[in-house]
């Protein structure tokens, strides 16, 4: 692997490791923070402007879209023009859109600017991971994918109380935003010797890259929908079972709060233990989050724990198939991996709210629980069907003959 006019990996100084690293955190938080704060901002202008829901779902599906799209094409951008040139026009196009929004208030602009935004996000996302793998190495992988999930949590995190004091009206925060994006070119231009090269696609495509390593793009989809869910039918689940607003939101923090600070406990688990029967325990673990959430909503002592908790585990199944990823592909594979990774994570957050949507219209409100059940039930599935075919593709390897015993030519006496 070589940096973009700079050394390769091998010759990375532990100062150069930590420019890099703090650009690719500053990158995919940015990127998520601007997610997290203009999802709810624009909703919210759209309903006040009069807008059906049909169309503010349409609006808000645009960046989800494009995040979809780019994804899977930025291998291909990257290597056209340069992957530290991709990463400066990820962060103009998205500060430009940010930027526009209050400008041209209309639903048809919001359709592009968004859309715009999203590839930019796209960009940041796939660049960032694969950037990330490079330069860590099998001993500290998962704290380093611990680290960068934390990244991202804690731009959930911090987006919602950004918002709260910036209030929903008027340009603030648009300029928060703006200034937020623009300012993530300084870290990624002090560290501009020092971004890889993207490879190119194999020939056998994404198709061959997924049938590799299901487990792992399983928990990419699984991590997906249930983020998806939270984000979006938490606080009216426990709303429907009589939590007053306020404390819903309460507790959502909580959650995120957990994803924040228990990644890097799963980072260090995960370079220390296999990658699949970790995958199981946070599928069996989160189902019972799920199963035990109605249970312990009315007592605090057990309610807070288990919040706190359980959001640590929404995020644990990113960071361990995150490590597994730089592990099991091949540096020149692995931003195609990683492209692929981000998209089918991302299919998750598109198809788990609607799932969510149609069970809570027949199951209300315990349709949310179901969701997240069901999710990660196919993905324990997943994970176990991938163990027993690894074992059992061990089990035929043919033994390798034993080795001829040495003789040792006899001496002649005398």
């Amino acid at each position: 692997m070589s940096a973009a006019g700079g050394p390769v990996l091998a010759t990375l100084t532990p100062a150069e490791r930590r420019v890099s690293l703090v650009a690719i955190l500053a990158s995919i938080f940015v990127a998520t923070l601007t997610f997290a704060m203009s999802t709810p901002l624009l909703a919210l202008r759209l309903e006040a402007a009069g807008v059906s829901g049909l169309w503010m779902g349409l609006n808000t599906a645009t960046e989800s879209a494009a995040i979809l799209i780019f994804t899977l094409a930025t291998p291909s951008f990257t290597r056209r023009v340069g992957t530290a040139r991709a990463l400066y026009a990820a962060v103009a196009v998205m500060t430009l859109g940010v930027a526009l929004l209050p400008v041209f208030p209309s639903l048809f602009a919001w359709f592009l600017l968004r859309f715009l935004m999203g590839a930019g996000v796209a960009v940041l996302w796939v660049v960032g991971e694969t950037w990330m793998n490079t330069i860590a190495d099998d001993a500290t992988r998962g704290r380093t994918s611990g680290l960068y999930v934390a990244a991202m949590s804690a731009a959930y995190c911090l987006g919602f109380p950004i918002l709260i004091a910036t209030g929903t009206e008027g340009v603030a925060p648009f300029v928060v935003m703006t200034a937020t994006i623009a300012a993530t070119a300084i870290p990624l231009c002090l560290a501009r010797r020092l971004i890889p090269e993207l490879g190119q696609v194999d020939a056998g495509g994404f198709g061959t890259l997924f049938r590799r390593e299901p487990a792992i793009m399983a928990a990419a989809l699984a991590n997906g929908v249930i983020i998806g869910i939270v984000l979006a039918f938490f606080a009216i689940y426990v709303g429907r079972v009589g939590v007053k607003p306020e404390l819903a939101l309460f507790m959502l923090f909580v959650i995120a709060a957990g994803n924040v600070v228990l990644q890097l406990p799963v980072g260090m688990l995960a370079d220390r233990h296999e990658g699949e029967p970790l995958l199981a325990a946070v599928a069996v673990f989160s189902i019972a989050g799920f199963l035990a959430l109605p249970l312990v909503l009315d007592c605090a002592l057990l309610r807070w724990p288990l919040l706190f908790f359980w959001g640590g585990l929404i995020g644990a199944a990113y960071t361990i198939a995150l490590a597994m990823l730089g592990r099991r592909y091949a540096t020149g594979e692995l931003a195609a991996a990683n492209a692929l990774f981000a998209f089918v994570y991302e299919a998750g957050t598109l198809v788990g709210p609607l799932a969510t949507g149609a069970a809570l219209d027949i199951w209300s409100p315990h349709g949310f629980l179901a969701v997240g059940v069901v999710a990660n039930l196919l993905f324990l599935a997943v994970v176990i069907l991938r163990g027993r075919r690894v074992e059992a593709s061990i089990a035929r390897a043919p033994m390798a003959p034993a080795p001829a015993p040495v003789v040792e030519p006899k001496r002649p006496e005398g």
